[in-house]
């Protein structure tokens, strides 16, 4: 059927729209104008009624280009927004996906008896290191002190009560895991240095083998001694003794003050753990020049007789 639609109708009608999109930036008027006039062509070309009464008039026609190239702008936008949490999607699903992941978590309920126990032990440490202030915390308690004593005691208690907490069904509520999860995480997160503290030195204070170089902290080494430099034991016979370990009523080592005489380098020996020993006496002392300290001159008393020390037989009365 021959076109008897006047040639100027298509080209009128987009002017008329390009009028309507006249306040658009120039780079998004030629997005939306583009091959506007072909598509109005091919429109014109199905009908003979009029591309106003086709399309509605420009101006509606603009609006509808505008609303079209906002929507796809705007989820072109939400797309990059969201790429990285796509990404991030991807990868949470590939590692769920590995064999390495499954076994791993179908391990973690079998760990879960040792995390209560181990979390007891944490929440103990964490509460000797409060109230004592560090002074002489060791991973293990020493369990010939009072304070061990009461530490070991407290943990087996702490474990009981931690696995049974750990053994009880939580309520199907997303709250309570969040608090649960929340809390398991302060009790590692306070303990984790308590636990650094011990694994460098705790309390012990450390020589550096210079005389200006003094204990790190010297009251929490343990009984401090001040104005003493040096200790020389002897046996009752008049020997003198050789690494004698010396300890206060608490079990905390004697240490002495060696800052009372800077111009004395003083080595202590290191144990088998890679821990300082300051209270292995006589301490290993020497002058500026690099000689050996000798002890000194002490007047040592008369080694009491066997008989002497015995107990007087009392006389039988007549």
């Amino acid at each position: 059927m021959p076109d008897n639609r006047p040639p100027t109708d298509v080209s009128s009608y987009a002017e008329a729209v390009r009028g309507a999109l006249s306040s658009l930036p120039e780079a998004e008027r030629e997005v939306l104008l583009e091959d506007l006039e072909s598509h109005l062509a091919e429109v014109a070309s199905e009908s003979e009624a009029s591309l106003q009464e086709r399309l509605g008039t420009p101006e509606a026609y603009a609006a509808e280009l505008k609303l079209a190239y906002g929507s796809a702008g705007e989820t072109a936008t939400t797309k990059k927004r969201n790429a990285p949490l796509g990404k991030a999607s991807e990868l949470a699903g590939w590692v769920a996906g590995t064999r390495t992941y499954k076994e791993m978590r179908a391990l973690l309920p079998e760990l879960l008896p040792g995390w209560w126990v181990l979390r007891a032990y944490l929440i103990v440490l964490f509460l000797a290191f409060v109230f004592r202030g560090g002074d002489n915390l060791r991973p293990i308690p020493n369990p010939f002190t009072k304070l061990g004593l009461l530490e070991i005691l407290a943990m087996a208690i702490g474990i009981v009560v931690s696995v049974r907490i750990g053994r009880r069904h939580l309520p199907d509520s997303k709250v309570w895991l969040v608090a649960a999860v929340a809390a398991n995480v302060a009790i590692v997160a306070l303990a984790l240095p308590v636990l650094v503290a011990l694994s460098t030195g705790g309390g012990y204070q450390y020589y550096g083998g210079d005389a200006s170089t003094s204990y790190l902290t010297t009251v929490q080494a343990g009984g401090y001694i001040p104005g003493v430099t040096n200790i020389y034991p002897y046996s009752s016979d008049g020997k003198p003794l050789k690494c004698v370990l010396l300890y206060d009523q608490d079990g905390r080592p004697l240490v002495v003050d060696t800052s009372a005489k800077p111009e004395v380098t003083t080595n202590v020996p290191i144990g088998a753990d890679g821990l300082p020993i300051p209270n292995c006496y006589p301490l290993d002392q020497r002058d500026p020049s690099g000689q050996t300290l000798l002890p000194p001159r002490v007047a040592l008393p008369p080694a009491p007789s066997p008989s002497a020390s015995a107990s007087p037989t009392p006389t039988p009365k007549p």
